[in-house]
């Protein structure tokens, strides 16, 4: 920048120096390839539009050409401030020009600003990244400045945006383009107007001819001077023509390439193209496709290849309505064979393609081999089956365990139906049966009945093998349902059980039996572990709060015991399968636990008491 202008005129102005280039051909490492066809044709179409600039601009006023320079400019580029300064063929002084997008108003103040920057360059040739400030809001403009050269005279352009990454390196090349057709337009003006100027002076020179016969001679060299000397300068210009031919040839050559280019990329590329007709049979596919094995069967349609049609026929006949109602699809699976017969899994996404009328010519999409990842997710989902059966395994070894107590729990209730059946029948054998006692006895029948029959209830929802079942779970119900089951052993262990349950606990998301089954495993653990301490310490507490955090409440479930408890190098290693510190113990109780809980979007811990024993902590996020 020039320090000088900068201070004497008014607004800052930064600038970069840039490597300048004079060619059409966009250098390697400048112009990018575009990622996608339709920025690639809007360049295309760009490109042609700058080819076709010297037709639009024959036979205009050099005064013109300015202006209709800015009109490109600023509609293929987008700019907020566009300048041009060049020099008049005619000699009557620079042409200056200058657009503000959207306020016409400002033009002066833009033309102060740009040029300011067009007077600060003493090298004519230097392309410079600059940052000016808009002429409407004083906001800083990224512009960029090409010279302008003329038949011996100095020309610039500025073109200035809002836009943080202007320019890029595709604006910068147009930029020179259209920079080099006004150099070609405004020299073919300044020609124009030179044999313009020729012909005058012929005339003039056959009217001196005819008044003055006698400077005929001297008239006619001069004329022929002056006819070799234009004829010098079209043959210049010629030339220079010539070399502007020769630049957009190279130009095309280097377009050419670019589209070889993105060619080669779609054709090296892990996904395969396809286009399908007006009734969906593949027209054309790209020869990745058959590295796969499958044959590419022109004429053909989707469903023709697949192997899953019988199998999932609801999912075929969405994907057909949807191409019937010819609307786009994305990640559409299915699934064919190769040509060894192996089973292969294609991902496919498609586009519906119409004519300038609207008429509907087919689809044009990509595929892709997903075999891997769907593979992978039938492996996890045969993992949690298999987790499923063997958290089943261990309900029914721990069903096996309370054995004892669960027969208790229903002898109980039958022991009571038989003595109240024995009483019933003494009443009824009086002479005057006692019917009050004998209906007593019948309620107090029915009500053991249905305690024992719960109890069998509970038992064979334990070892039912039914599929997991996500569904709103009320913690306190599962609470007490468990509790009948463990209450005989708890008891036979002479341990007391204190319950401390929130009214405000929230519904959580879950299955039921598998939160059983958690708690389950925490309660026969708690009962187990205080086996060996004092009757006094035995003593277990099972708490139930809700805790407000950041992303919502959850529910919290804590069995406290004060048992033997678990020293720090046993801590690590608690939730591991097969680990475990009691005599005789599988060690997976704890292990399927903490799965069941992670597969429900929570998280089981154990923590040490401070006095004795351990507590063992599980937390749900509530329903949403």
């Amino acid at each position: 920048m020039n320090s000088c202008v900068s201070c004497a005129h008014g607004p800052a102005v930064e600038t970069t120096p840039e490597r300048s280039s004079s060619s059409l051909e966009p250098p390697n490492h400048v112009v990018a390839l575009p990622r996608d066809t339709a920025t690639l044709r809007s360049q295309l179409r760009d490109l042609i539009a700058i080819l076709a600039l010297p037709a639009v601009w024959s036979g205009r006023d050099a005064a013109d050409i300015p202006e209709a320079v800015l009109e490109v400019l600023s509609s293929m580029l987008r700019l907020d401030l566009a300048y041009i300064r060049a020099a008049d063929p005619a000699g009557s002084g620079p042409l200056e020009t200058v657009r503000v997008q959207g306020r016409p108003d400002l033009a002066s103040r833009g033309r102060e600003i740009a040029g300011l920057l067009a007077e600060g360059t003493t090298d004519p040739d230097a392309n410079q990244a600059l940052v000016l400030p808009d002429p409407a809001t004083g906001e800083p403009l990224r512009a960029t400045r090409i010279a302008l050269g003329l038949a011996g005279h100095t020309g610039v352009v500025i073109a200035a945006s809002r836009r943080s990454s202007f320019p890029t390196p595709f604006e910068r090349f147009l930029l020179q383009s259209i920079t080099t057709q006004a150099e070609v337009a405004l020299r073919n003006a300044a020609l124009m107007t030179a044999v313009h100027h020729a012909l005058h002076c012929e005339q003039v020179a056959r009217a001196d001819a005819e008044a003055a016969n006698r400077a005929k001679d001297l008239l006619n060299e001069e004329l022929e001077r002056r006819v070799v000397e234009r004829t010098s300068q079209l043959s210049l210009a010629n030339q220079e023509l010539r070399r502007e031919i020769a630049e957009r040839k190279r130009a095309e050559k280097a377009l050419r390439g670019s589209e070889q280019r993105f060619r080669d990329y779609a054709e090296t590329a892990s996904d395969w193209l396809w286009e399908t007709g007006q009734d969906h049979s593949f027209t054309r596919v790209s020869d990745e496709f058959t590295t796969l094995g499958i044959a590419s069967r022109i004429g053909v349609t989707r469903w023709d290849l697949a192997t899953d049609v019988e199998e999932e026929p609801e999912k075929w006949r969405l994907h057909v309505a949807t191409l019937e109602a010819h609307q786009p699809f994305r990640g559409f699976v299915y699934r064919t064979a190769s040509a060894d017969g192996s089973v292969v899994y294609i991902a496919a996404s498609g586009k519906p393609v119409f004519d300038a009328d609207g008429r509907f010519l087919g689809y044009r999409g990509v595929s892709s081999d997903v075999t891997a990842a769907v593979r992978a997710d039938q492996a996890e989902k045969a993992l949690h089956q298999a987790q499923s059966e063997l958290a089943r395994v261990t309900r029914v070894t721990t069903l096996g365990e309370l054995a004892a107590s669960i027969a208790h729990e229903v002898n109980q209730p039958l022991a009571a139906i038989g003595a109240d059946a024995d009483a019933c029948l003494n009443w009824l054998a009086a002479d005057r049966p006692d019917l009050d006692s004998v209906r007593e006895a019948l309620t107090a029948i029915v009500k053991d009945g249905h305690r024992a029959g719960a109890v069998i209830t509970r038992i064979r929802t334990l070892l039912a093998r039914s599929p997991l079942a996500h569904e709103p779970c009320d913690l306190t119900e599962v609470i007490r349902d468990v509790l009948p089951l463990v209450g005989p052993e708890i008891g036979r262990h002479g341990v007391l059980l204190q319950m401390a349950l929130a009214p405000d606990l929230p519904q959580v998301m879950g299955d039921r039996i598998q939160l059983q089954q958690v708690l389950l495993n925490l309660l026969l653990n708690a009962a187990e572990a205080m086996r060996e301490v004092p009757p006094v310490r035995r003593r277990m507490v099972i708490r139930a709060t809700a805790d407000h955090r950041d992303d919502g409440p959850w529910a919290i479930v804590a069995v406290e015991d004060a048992g033997v408890g678990f020293g720090e190098a046993e801590a690590p290693r608690l939730f591991e399968a097969f680990y475990t510190t009691k005599p005789g113990g599988m060690g997976m109780g704890l292990s399927i636990s903490r799965s069941i809980i992670d597969s429900h979007r929570g998280r089981l811990w154990a923590t040490a008491n401070v006095d004795h024993g351990a507590t063992f902590h599980f937390a749900l996020p509530a329903m949403r």
